[in-house]
């Protein structure tokens, strides 16, 4: 993940897809990945692509498996840390 300096959009890699939100896009996305996560605890199967979300964009979902789903939560929780931190300094300069 990383944020243009310019227009202040987060990007958000993962695997072959990219997508750019705003900063409100951005938390949601966080939150809504990690409660996907919490429902998805009763999945078997760690690496059958079962679990779909929604992406801000029409008629795109990311179709991941569990496993896929926890490292992309855990990324973004990384990130998210990462950006609140930065944004902390940034009062006290």
């Amino acid at each position: 993940m990383i944020r243009c300096e310019a227009c202040g959009h987060f990007q958000v890699c993962f695997g072959n897809v990219l997508i750019t939100l705003g900063e409100a896009a951005f938390r949601d996305f966080c939150f809504w990945i990690s409660r996907w996560r919490e429902e998805q605890s009763y999945a078997e199967d760690m690496y059958v692509k079962s679990v779909v979300i929604p992406t801000p964009c029409d008629g795109m979902k990311l179709l991941l498996s569990k496993r896929e789903l926890h490292e992309l939560d855990l990324m973004l929780e990384a990130a998210d840390t990462e950006w609140r931190s930065q944004e902390m300094l940034k009062l006290f300069s």
